[in-house]
């Protein structure tokens, strides 16, 4: 496995990872009723999650040029973070809105 391959897959890791735990600290916030924050950290997994699919689509490019890519273990795993990441920031933004009517509601009724 090339040095090249190996910042990739690690690039990708840790764009993906960052992007997680953001999503998961604005769950947090959306749950204890702050939006503001968890709006805000909301933007950060997806800014990190941009970074993170910039990455795997420049590798898709490169495959699809044709360049010879070495296929290995971590580069699967850095896939399977970024897919995780992927529907985890999703479900979590559904998640928020759910907390967000929620929050609507008790308003409404007190």
């Amino acid at each position: 496995m090339d040095e090249e391959s190996v910042q990739t897959s690690f690039e990708i890791i840790a764009m993906s990872g960052e992007a997680r735990s953001k999503a998961y600290e604005a769950l947090g916030s959306a749950k204890e009723g702050d939006f503001e924050v968890a709006s805000s950290l909301l933007g950060e997994a997806q800014s990190a999650l941009d970074k993170a699919h910039n990455i795997q689509t420049s590798l898709i490019t490169r495959a699809a040029r044709g360049e010879s890519m070495t296929l290995d273990i971590l580069l699967v795993h850095s896939q399977d973070h970024l897919m995780t990441s992927i529907l985890a920031l999703e479900l979590i933004q559904e998640l928020m809105e759910l907390y967000r009517l929620r929050a609507e509601d008790r308003k409404e009724t007190a």
